[in-house]
């Protein structure tokens, strides 16, 4: 086993480190850790350092706290790399637990946690926080309410969840939390057509060629005849464009939500990385906006 003394002192030799920045909302917390940078307790064999960090003042305002969860040393790139994975499984395993808050401050890279060569020359760096409002006086929130209000005399549940999506995903700081509830505001609105009388004959073919099939799990062949089942239904992609189309949103937009449903689809379904999330949602919240105004779901004036 390595000492801790040569994990220090031998950074030619053990060169790579890995941070993970994580926030916790005032569900969670460390209560008797003062925020200087203390070197943990542990028996795993690893340095980890921890120190809490500046959060934007909004998230602060709102009790969350920022920190530094810091592993030391590895040979290699790579061992930092598992090293980190693993520490990043460890938090969300306590916080889970635990009923915390937490969120991994994730940046677009293949994974929840920063490589750091430790034999590299240490520069100036600095850092910010900006953010923008859209505050309005009360006579305008009354004025912009009342205009609203006269849009339905009943509103369809399916808008009303997807402005609450739309308009709760705006809480988010995660852009991938971001980006499924955007993707559901879309999907909430997208109304399945009903195509049983086109694809009937072939239901029914397909139904009775996999109940002649011989299974030795039962559960397989239940499990395909639900499947084959929900093909009475219009897929939700199908639905989604052309919806948009209904709206009359442009053909390069209607590509563009149908990239963004793949990307939630490959986060949720395939753990992929998505680069550049922040452009992708500030588009879909664009977009559903000009959906909300259409003629479609504005037509039943008061």
């Amino acid at each position: 086993m390595v000492s801790r003394i040569d994990l220090d002192r031998k950074q030619n030799i053990y060169s790579w480190s890995v941070q993970i920045d994580f926030n916790l909302n005032s569900r969670g917390g460390i209560k008797d850790f003062v925020g200087n940078g203390a070197s943990l307790l542990w028996s795993q064999d690893y340095i980890i350092t921890l120190e809490t960090r500046q959060v934007h003042p909004q998230l602060e305002n709102a009790g969350t706290t920022g920190y530094s969860l810091v592993a030391k040393a590895t040979e290699t790139a790579c061992d930092a790399e598992a090293l980190g994975v693993r520490l990043a499984y460890s938090l969300l395993s306590v916080a889970v637990d635990k009923n915390w808050g937490l969120s991994l401050s994730w940046p677009d890279s293949p994974l929840p946690c920063r490589v750091i060569d430790r034999t590299a020359s240490k520069g100036a760096s600095m850092g910010g926080f900006a953010s923008v409002s859209h505050h309005v006086s009360t006579e305008q929130f009354v004025q912009e309410i009342g205009e609203s209000f006269k849009h339905h005399s009943k509103v369809p549940y399916s808008l009303l969840l997807s402005m609450e999506l739309c308009a709760s995903s705006h809480f988010e700081n995660n852009e991938r939390s971001k980006l499924i509830m955007l993707v559901s505001a879309f999907e909430a609105l997208a109304e399945q057509k009903d195509l049983s009388e086109i694809v009937n004959p072939l239901i029914y073919d397909l139904q009775l060629k996999v109940k002649e099939y011989k299974f030795e799990d039962e559960s397989i062949k239940n499990s395909l005849l639900g499947q084959i089942d929900n093909l009475k239904r219009e897929s939700i992609r199908r639905a989604l464009r052309r919806l948009l189309a209904d709206v009359e949103i442009e053909e390069a937009d209607r590509n563009f939500v149908e990239e963004a449903y793949t990307a939630r689809s490959n986060i949720v379904h395939e753990g992929q990385r998505v680069p550049e999330l922040n452009l992708m949602t500030s588009r879909l919240n664009m977009l559903l906006k000009k959906v909300y105004s259409s003629k479609m779901f504005r037509a039943k004036v008061v």
